[in-house]
């Protein structure tokens, strides 16, 4: 089940193991902004903390550091509500199940937009196309499938096949392969299957495990490239705790894996500072979680740490629901597993 507004401010809050008493008072601003009563927030906050571990996430956000930014872009409901019309409308054309619409519309109700979403759905001609949406609306662009926030991206076109090794599979009886316009070097395989692999490389990363979901380390490699491009796009911080007039280098952004662990590093221009490459793992079992950073290390490169972990953890969570709204098969899927240098689902 998605969050709701109030569930993802305290993921936000609650992201770095501790509820700061800054974060204390945006959760009472929050509550007062979204006009949910003590008995609601008293429900949601015991259910989230009963069902959630200090180290796990259930949100689609980065961490605490922008709960500030968030709550401050709720009030724009002048450009919150054309954006949840057109988010409406554009989920029609990438599939909207009966689960999505109900999540989506949770949330958005939660924000005082269901309505709004609501006229997007059915009644295409009250909405404008989608081009692109406030950050405030991340979340609801994430239940919805519609990550990329790209004019024309999700029109799904008729696949265009190419022979060539699998990268992606996806074995679903429902499952067919599209096109992916957030994704064009990744073609669909021409096979019996659902499968897609990279443009002219017809080698294999390495032998693809037999579960129902498997996508490589080089997919996930360039879908985190795509998300802090996409970030910074929109001029937001590609990775957060970093000093001011610092720039990410996206193409340096590694992957490698050790058994159940992940680690991601990426090379960081700190001007006169040089290059650094920080990283982060995160142990991918049952729930996938950030491995701690190392004793010792200064407050400041923890939070750096921390934020390239929630990099990945952003990255896994929404890469297999991309694919799976490309494939148009509606089904739950298991947390993600390793297999290699493969990341796996099991359809439940």
């Amino acid at each position: 089940m998605a969050p709701t507004p109030f569930v993802h401010g305290l993921a936000l809050a609650w992201s770095d193991g501790a509820l700061s008493r800054d974060g204390a008072i945006m959760l009472e601003t929050l509550q007062k902004q979204l006009g949910i009563s003590d008995k609601v927030r008293s429900v949601q906050e015991q259910s989230w903390l009963t069902d959630i571990s200090k180290t796990d996430r259930r949100s689609f956000g980065d961490g605490d550091q922008i709960l500030r930014e968030w709550l401050e872009a709720l009030n724009d409901k002048e450009s919150l509500a054309p954006a949840a019309r057109s988010m409406g409308r554009a989920a029609l054309d990438v599939g909207l199940s009966k689960t999505g619409w109900s999540e989506a519309f949770q949330f958005a109700d939660g924000l005082g937009l269901g309505d709004e979403l609501a006229l997007g759905v059915w009644l295409e001609e009250e909405a404008e196309p989608l081009n692109g949406w406030p950050p405030a609306l991340d979340p609801l662009a994430v239940i919805l499938g519609l990550v990329i926030s790209v004019p024309g991206i999700l029109t799904r076109n008729e696949a265009q096949f190419s022979d060539g090794t699998p990268s992606v599979s996806i074995n679903h009886p429902d499952a067919q392969p599209s096109q992916l316009s957030w994704m064009p070097s990744l073609l669909p395989i021409n096979s019996d299957g659902c499968e897609w692999g990279w443009e002219n490389d017809t080698r294999a990363d390495s032998e693809m495990p037999s579960s129902s979901i498997n996508y490589s380390h080089s997919v996930l490699l360039a879908w985190i490239r795509r998300l802090v491009t996409m970030r910074r796009d929109r001029g937001e911080e590609g990775l957060s705790g970093l000093p001011e007039n610092c720039l990410l280098v996206p193409s340096s952004t590694d992957v490698t894996y050790d058994g159940d662990t992940m680690t991601l590093s990426m090379i960081v221009d700190m001007g006169d500072s040089g290059l650094v490459r920080p990283w982060a793992s995160v142990k991918v079992s049952d729930s996938p979680e950030i491995v701690p950073a190392p004793d010792g290390i200064a407050d400041s490169w923890v939070k750096i740490h921390d934020a390239l972990g929630g990099l990945l953890l952003t990255g896994l969570e929404t890469l297999p629901r991309q694919l799976l709204t490309a494939s148009g098969a509606e089904v739950s899927i298991s947390a993600p597993s390793l297999n290699g240098s493969w990341i796996v689902h099991d359809i439940v």
